[in-house]
This record gives C-alpha cells, structure tokens and sequence, in this order.
C-alpha cells in the first residue's frame, strides 16, 4: 500500500458520528492517559464558540471490514474533551464566563449546537498505510521536540482565574528580578509564580505539605472576594517590603546569601508573616540583625557542629517541603527576628533562642565567631567587672545585652560572670546598663 500523508478538515460532527461508529480509536497503547483538568477541558469549549483556531490533530487511517477506522496520533485529549461536552457530561462553569455559563451541551440553543459546535472545522494531518511501528515513530516525532508542560503550566491551562492572576502580579514585581530565587530559565518556565503561588497559599491555608495544595487554591480562589483578595496581596507586599528592608539591593542584597535559596526565603517569608501579624515591625537599625543572618548563612551546614544550624540545614534538604520542617525552619528563623521586631528585652522567647545559640557558638569546632558573645577568657574580660578569669567555665557564665540596645542579637549580646549579676539569694544586682538573661532565669 503506497504511504502517504494529507491535510484534511472535518467538522465536529464527523468525530462525533466516527466515535459513535466506533470507528475512532482514542488511545493507542503508545498515547498517553488523559490528564486534561476541568478548566483546560471548559476553556477549550469556549474556544470554539469564539471560533478560534486549534493546533492540528494527527490521525492514521486504515480500512477494517469495510469501514475506515482512524487512531488518534495527537489531539487525544482535545478529542476526549469535545466528546465529553457533546455527550452532557460537564457543564460550562468556572472559568467559562460567556453567556451560556452553566449550560450543558444539550441545553444550549439549536443555533449554537448546530451552527457553532458541531460545524466547528479541525484540521487534520491524516496518514495511510502506516504499521504500528511507523505509527510509533510519528508519535514520538511529533512529541519528541516539543518542550514537555511542567505542573505550573498546566496549571495555567486547567485553572485560569483570580489565583493565578495574582501569583503571576506579585512573581513579576521587582523584588523577585533581583532576588536571585530564579535564574531566567526558570522564569521562563513560570516556575517563579509556582513558588509565588505556594508563599501566597501558605498566607491563605496556612503552611502546608499537601501536594495539591497549590492546585487546590487555584480552583477555590479562581473567583475571589475583592476584599479577601486585596488583604491577602497587601500581607504579601508588607512581607516583600520588610525582607527588602534587610537586604537592601544596594549594600546587602539577599542573592548573595543562602536566603535566595527557595527553602530558606519560605522560611525567611513565613517568620516574618507571623511577627507581622503579632503587629511588631521593623525599627530603622537592622545593622545587628545583617550580622546575625550573615553569621548564620556562614554556619548553617549539617556538619557545622552548632546542633540547632545542623538541624535547620538538614530540614532544608531533608523533607525541606513537609510541613513539620518548614514550620520547625520559620519559628527558628522567628525567634532569631524577634529580637529586632519586638525590641523588647523582656522578650524570652527570643532571648532563650538567643541563648542556645550563644552556646553552641561558643564550642563549635573551628568557630569562626570571635565576638563579645564569647565568655569571660584570657584574652576577653567581663563586661561588668572589667576582670580576666583564666579558665572560666561558661557554666558560670550569663548573657547580657546593653539597655540602650534597640534590638537584641547575637551581633550585640556579652558574655558575663553569673556571680556579677547574681546577688544573695539569687537576687539580680546588675548595672543599669545592662539587661539579663541566662537559661535558669524564670519565664516571667
């Protein structure tokens, strides 16, 4: 038999009355399963009835007892849809907004069915004479060289609607073109709104591991309250605007810290949305709070030897998606903001994280930090009594932060002897100058 391909046009109801035939086969074993979603299906529905084109579909034909049969190629799903819809089976909802929202095929007026739908021409690329082997090769040919639709651009096609315009409004502010979280490639691929849309899921749902989180927010907020909308893109900017803050572009600029990384910035993004919404802010000077975040991007590796970094970069590896480490990773990240946002020494929530930390610092292998933070020492004299002790024991030791201070960091606490500012009795007798805090003191 001599091979050949030509271009044909058939209407709608040819692939109608050819399934119902059963002279259309939909899913050779080599296509693959349906995965179209609802929304892709509806919009495709309403591209015929605006009378817009689609891609050609690819068909092999053969003669079986007497009757042409023809195997889809390419267009299975799109076929799969039409056949869907002619047969009542969805009706034009979200994200159909014409004049026929609601309606089932049946429902619509003759004219539409008839005139619109039905007459409604496809192009077709029709081969004959070809064996299953050559049939697998098109198949292959025609897929091979198309760049494959990731989740997030299948989540353009399936659920169009307020969601996705808002996650693809905040991915495009100027915040995210110079943060460094997506290389331009990335961009490209709208992997940039795909990570937007998990940050703004997490404002709305809460932080979650579910894998169809994202999708699930795209279809209840395809339409959304203006109200709601507006608090929600509000939160965000306030979020972006105090990050921004801390890594100014011009001197500090967050792509050159860990804190690009997606992993870290959720965690960053999250401590920061629950100190806002405890109504604390940034003061001006965040100069103590850069040291810290900067002493942290330098430490923080499973082998850094300081137990709480150890643990904060295996969660960024390590289930880094589940909600119990993205949780455990943002009220870490909170405690070590708090300080700055609460500007309030009688904080100890912060102050104990503060001092864990200050600890581990202390005896981490091949430490690196040399600040007052260190105990008492040879080389470093209380900062109370002004005396050197060699061989002081940090069990004997305390943290203190200067009154004046605005913030309370790692960058501006002193180590001090616990018998400076312990009286009899266990009463504090400690300078005006300075505040206290050790890991006995009580929580009130």
């Amino acid at each position: 038999m001599t091979k050949k391909w030509r271009s044909t046009t058939h209407p709608i109801s040819d692939i109608r009355d050819w399934s119902e035939a059963g002279t259309l086969i939909l899913q050779p074993d080599y296509q693959r399963r349906e995965v179209w979603g609802p929304a892709a299906r509806i919009m495709l529905i309403d591209s015929i009835l605006n009378e817009i084109p689609m891609p050609k579909i690819f068909v092999s034909s053969y003669i079986k007892n007497g009757k042409t049969v023809r195997a889809v190629i390419d267009g299975q799903q799109r076929i799969t849809a039409i056949l869907a819809f002619l047969g009542n089976e969805f009706p034009l909802e979200e994200p159909y907004a014409g004049p026929h929202a609601g309606l089932r095929f049946d429902q619509l007026p003759d004219t539409v069915r008839d005139t619109v739908i039905l007459a409604y021409d496809i192009d077709f690329n029709e081969a004959k004479g070809l064996s299953d082997g050559e049939l697998r090769e098109v198949y292959s040919r025609v897929n091979k060289y198309l760049v494959a639709l990731n989740r997030q651009e299948l989540r353009k096609a399936d659920y169009p609607g307020a969601f996705l315009d808002v996650s693809e409004a905040m991915a495009n502010q100027g915040f995210f073109e110079d943060s460094g979280l997506f290389t331009a490639a990335a961009r490209r691929r709208s992997l940039d709104v795909e990570f937007v849309s998990e940050l703004l899921g997490g404002l709305v749902l809460g932080i979650s591991e579910r894998k169809d989180a994202i999708d699930h927010c795209y279809q209840k907020f395809s339409v959304w309250a203006e109200q709601e909308k507006a608090a929600v893109v509000q939160e965000f900017n306030g979020i972006l605007q105090d990050i921004s803050a801390i890594f100014p572009t011009d001197s500090s600029p967050i792509k050159k810290t860990r804190w690009k990384q997606k992993a870290d910035f959720y965690s960053l993004f999250f401590a920061v949305s629950q100190l806002r919404k405890e109504g604390l802010s940034l003061p001006p000077d965040l100069d103590s709070l850069r040291a810290d975040l900067c002493l942290l991007d330098k430490k923080i590796a499973p082998t850094s030897g300081v137990e709480v970094l150890g643990k904060y970069a295996v969660y960024c590896v390590s289930q880094a998606n589940s909600a119990a480490s993205r949780r455990w990773r943002a009220n870490f990240l909170r405690g070590v903001l708090r300080g700055t946002y609460a500007r309030n020494i009688c904080d100890n929530e912060q102050r104990a994280v503060m001092f864990k930390l200050a600890v581990d610092l202390r005896y981490c292998p091949d430490s690196t930090w040399t600040g007052d933070g260190c105990p008492p020492s040879e080389e470093r004299p209380c900062s109370i009594c002004g005396q050197i002790e060699p061989g002081y024991d940090l069990a004997d030791a305390a943290i203190v932060w200067p009154s004046n201070s605005q913030t309370f960091q790692i960058s501006n606490l002193q180590w001090v002897h616990r018998k400076c500012v312990d009286g009899a009795g266990g009463a504090v007798l400690l300078p005006e100058e300075f505040g206290y805090f050790d890991e006995d003191q009580d929580e009130d």
